[in-house]
C-alpha cells in the first residue's frame, strides 16, 4: 500500500470511529496542523508515530506495511 493510500485509509477509519481531527491529534500527542499534513499524504509519520496511529485505529501494521504478502516460492535450476 502507497502511503498517500495508507492516509485515506486511516482518514476513513479515524471518521467511523468518530474522532475529530484535533482528537486524534492530541491522543498522539501532535498538533492538528501536523497531523492534517500526515492525514493529506503531506507528511508521512515516523515509525513510532505510525505505529500509534495504526493502535489507535486498530489497524494492522503488517498490512500497512505489505510485511503479510505470501512467499513466492519460484523454481530455480542449476547447472
Amino acid at each position: 500500500m502507497q502511503y498517500k493510500e495508507f492516509a485515506k485509509y486511516f482518514k476513513s477509519i479515524r471518521k467511523a470511529k468518530h474522532y475529530t481531527q484535533r482528537q486524534f491529534a492530541s491522543l498522539l500527542g501532535i498538533n492538528k496542523t501536523t497531523y492534517c499534513k500526515i492525514e493529506n499524504g503531506i507528511v508521512e509519520p515516523d515509525f513510532i508515530l505510525l505505529q500509534q496511529i495504526c493502535r489507535y485505529l486498530e489497524i494492522d501494521l503488517t498490512e500497512i506495511l505489505e510485511l503479510k504478502k505470501p512467499i513466492v516460492k519460484r523454481n530455480v535450476f542449476f547447472d
